[in-house]
Protein backbone atom coordinates (compact mmCIF):
# COMPACT_ATOMS: atom_id res chain seq x y z
CA UNK A 1 0.00 0.00 0.00
CA UNK A 2 2.83 2.35 0.87
CA UNK A 3 5.27 1.77 -1.88
CA UNK A 4 1.64 2.39 -4.02
CA UNK A 5 1.25 5.32 -3.06
CA UNK A 6 4.98 6.72 -3.39
CA UNK A 7 5.12 5.26 -6.96
CA UNK A 8 1.88 6.80 -7.60
CA UNK A 9 3.77 10.54 -6.07
CA UNK A 10 6.51 9.54 -8.40
CA UNK A 11 4.78 9.56 -11.69
CA UNK A 12 2.58 12.67 -10.54
CA UNK A 13 5.72 14.42 -10.18
CA UNK A 14 7.33 12.82 -13.51
CA UNK A 15 4.02 13.88 -15.38
CA UNK A 16 3.88 17.45 -14.02
CA UNK A 17 8.15 17.60 -15.54
CA UNK A 18 7.01 16.77 -18.76
CA UNK A 19 4.18 18.85 -19.03
CA UNK A 20 6.73 21.67 -17.82
CA UNK A 21 8.80 20.99 -20.57
CA UNK A 22 6.31 20.89 -23.05
CA UNK A 23 4.92 24.36 -21.95
CA UNK A 24 8.72 25.61 -22.32
CA UNK A 25 8.87 24.37 -25.42
CA UNK A 26 5.85 25.97 -26.79
CA UNK A 27 7.25 29.32 -25.74
CA UNK A 28 10.24 28.39 -27.17
CA UNK A 29 8.31 28.58 -30.45
CA UNK A 30 6.52 31.80 -30.08
CA UNK A 31 9.49 33.36 -28.95
CA UNK A 32 11.23 31.74 -32.48
CA UNK A 33 8.51 32.21 -34.51
CA UNK A 34 8.38 36.31 -33.07
CA UNK A 35 11.62 36.88 -33.83
CA UNK A 36 11.17 35.10 -37.19
CA UNK A 37 8.61 37.03 -38.25
CA UNK A 38 11.03 40.68 -37.70
CA UNK A 39 14.23 38.88 -39.23
CA UNK A 40 15.68 40.64 -41.84
CA UNK A 41 18.57 38.19 -43.85
CA UNK A 42 18.35 34.69 -44.49
CA UNK A 43 20.58 33.72 -42.01
CA UNK A 44 18.72 34.93 -39.43
CA UNK A 45 15.40 33.52 -40.40
CA UNK A 46 17.48 30.46 -40.63
CA UNK A 47 18.76 30.79 -36.81
CA UNK A 48 15.20 31.73 -35.74
CA UNK A 49 13.64 28.38 -37.50
CA UNK A 50 16.28 25.89 -36.08
CA UNK A 51 14.81 25.92 -32.49
CA UNK A 52 11.30 24.60 -34.05
CA UNK A 53 13.09 22.05 -36.29
CA UNK A 54 14.93 20.64 -33.12
CA UNK A 55 12.61 20.43 -30.42
CA UNK A 56 9.57 19.05 -32.80
CA UNK A 57 10.47 15.66 -32.30
CA UNK A 58 11.13 16.46 -27.98
CA UNK A 59 7.44 17.84 -28.34
CA UNK A 60 5.71 15.08 -30.43
CA UNK A 61 7.41 12.42 -27.72
CA UNK A 62 6.20 14.10 -24.33
CA UNK A 63 2.47 14.71 -25.78
CA UNK A 64 2.43 10.74 -27.01
CA UNK A 65 3.36 10.48 -23.13
CA UNK A 66 1.13 12.40 -21.63
CA UNK A 67 -1.74 11.35 -23.72
CA UNK A 68 -2.06 8.60 -20.85
CA UNK A 69 -3.50 10.65 -18.16
CA UNK A 70 -4.58 13.79 -20.18
CA UNK A 71 -6.51 13.21 -23.49
CA UNK A 72 -5.98 15.38 -26.19
CA UNK A 73 -2.83 17.06 -25.29
CA UNK A 74 -1.32 14.91 -28.08
CA UNK A 75 -4.04 16.38 -30.99
CA UNK A 76 -3.50 20.25 -29.29
CA UNK A 77 -0.13 19.41 -29.97
CA UNK A 78 -0.41 18.19 -33.30
CA UNK A 79 -2.32 21.55 -33.76
CA UNK A 80 0.07 23.70 -32.85
CA UNK A 81 2.65 21.63 -34.92
CA UNK A 82 0.83 22.56 -37.67
CA UNK A 83 -0.22 26.26 -37.38
CA UNK A 84 3.13 27.35 -36.36
CA UNK A 85 4.52 25.06 -39.43
CA UNK A 86 2.25 26.84 -41.67
CA UNK A 87 3.54 30.10 -40.17
CA UNK A 88 7.05 29.19 -40.34
CA UNK A 89 7.13 28.32 -44.22
CA UNK A 90 4.57 31.56 -44.99
CA UNK A 91 7.65 33.93 -43.39
CA UNK A 92 10.12 31.61 -45.77
CA UNK A 93 8.06 32.61 -49.13
CA UNK A 94 7.61 35.94 -48.04
CA UNK A 95 11.68 35.99 -47.41
CA UNK A 96 12.09 34.56 -50.91
CA UNK A 97 9.37 36.56 -52.93
CA UNK A 98 10.75 39.22 -51.50
CA UNK A 99 14.41 38.99 -52.71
Amino acid sequence: MKRERYRIKIEGSLMIFELAVLVAIYAIWILSLVYSMVASEEVSLTIATLPFIVTFPFALMLAASAEVVLPGVFQIDILLTVVIGILFFVRWVMAIVGE
